[in-house]
């Protein structure tokens, strides 16, 4: 780009020029000539000339000349591709593609079923449950300064399947011959109460139940390997906590909420909860009372936030209606 200078009377002894990116000076352009660089690229530029002459005041005019475009966006000569097995409790990850520009800086998009997951910015995907039967693809977007952004797709996978089941079923079940030690959810339905309880024995004495838990919707479980026994009922199918996921953008439902796959540590979440809302903290997941790290109760309608604290190994809600993620 050149500029002319204007004509001016008197005629001035000495010319200036200087060239400016969104009202700021760029180093070293002080002529007339200048060429856009990559630094330009979706910055307004300006020059401002100043006339000097002995015995006057010096004047300056500023000419705008405009915003430089971006440079085309990088485009995809092989689009990103989603491996991973395509069961629920899996990790599926992307491919960053193939791209005619160096330089690049990735960000990821997954869909399910084509409508955007929000809380799922990364490489990697784990399957929850509630993906069975849904389809999953990944986008890719990069950047780089001075271009348009550039995004590409991947296929979607094949419907995911069900994870294994780790055992269902209502009775008494021998802790390490029926069941292994471990923890679990539950995919219980919000209108059904499920309950469990770890005993010491199967001899039906109250003596024998070591700690216990009744409430609807997805529960938690942590079997220990010193428990003789389980009681269930009415809890359905259990499954490895590892299957639990992706991360939540909202919890609508009541239930016990996996912190890890599902909710992470160190999060807030905020309710507009209605009467009788009922929430707590847990730093294990074996139905003790002395695992509750914090919990409230609200008999009337009341705005609740809770952060998840870093040692917590669950989540529960009870009539609090929707939490959404707020930090």
């Amino acid at each position: 780009m050149t500029v002319a200078a204007p004509t001016w009377k008197p005629t001035p002894t000495t010319v200036g020029y200087r060239w400016y990116r969104d009202g700021v000076a760029i180093g070293g352009a002080y002529k007339t000539r200048y060429t856009p660089t990559v630094a330009d690229r979706g910055h307004k530029l300006s020059v401002g000339i100043t006339g000097s002459r002995s015995g006057y005041t010096t004047a300056t005019r500023t000419k705008d000349v405009g915003v430089v475009a971006r440079g085309d966006a990088p485009r995809a000569t092989k689009n990103p591709a989603v491996a991973g097995i395509t069961r629920s409790g899996s990790v599926l990850t992307t491919s960053q593609g193939s791209w005619n520009a160096s330089g690049l800086t990735y960000r990821y998009e997954w869909s399910r079923n084509g409508t955007v997951v929000p809380s799922m910015t990364g490489r990697t995907y784990r399957l929850g449950y509630y993906d069975v039967g849904a389809k999953i693809s990944s986008r890719v977007i990069v950047s780089k300064n001075g271009y348009a952004d550039g995004a590409a797709r991947s296929a979607a996978t094949a419907a995911i399947s069900k994870a294994a089941v780790a055992f269902s079923g209502d009775g008494t079940f021998r802790v390490g011959t029926q069941v292994k030690a471990g923890t679990y959810y539950s995919t219980t339905k919000t209108s059904q109460l499920c309950y469990w309880a770890r005993l010491s024995s199967a001899q039906g004495r109250l003596d024998d139940i070591r700690a216990n838990d009744l409430g609807s919707g997805q529960r938690l479980m942590t079997i220990s390997s010193s428990d003789k026994y389980v009681e269930l009922d009415d809890c359905g199918s259990w499954y490895p906590v590892g299957s639990a996921g992706p991360k939540l953008a909202n919890i609508s439902s009541d239930g016990v909420y996996v912190v890890g796959p599902q909710i992470s540590a160190g999060t807030t979440w905020r309710t507009s909860a209605p009467a009788g809302c009922y929430w707590a903290t847990f730093s294990a997941a074996d139905g003790d009372i002395e695992s509750i790290i914090a919990n409230d109760y609200r008999d009337a309608r009341a705005t609740v936030t809770v952060t998840i604290p870093r040692n917590a190994v669950g989540f529960e809600s009870s009539g609090c209606g929707t939490w959404k993620k707020v930090g």
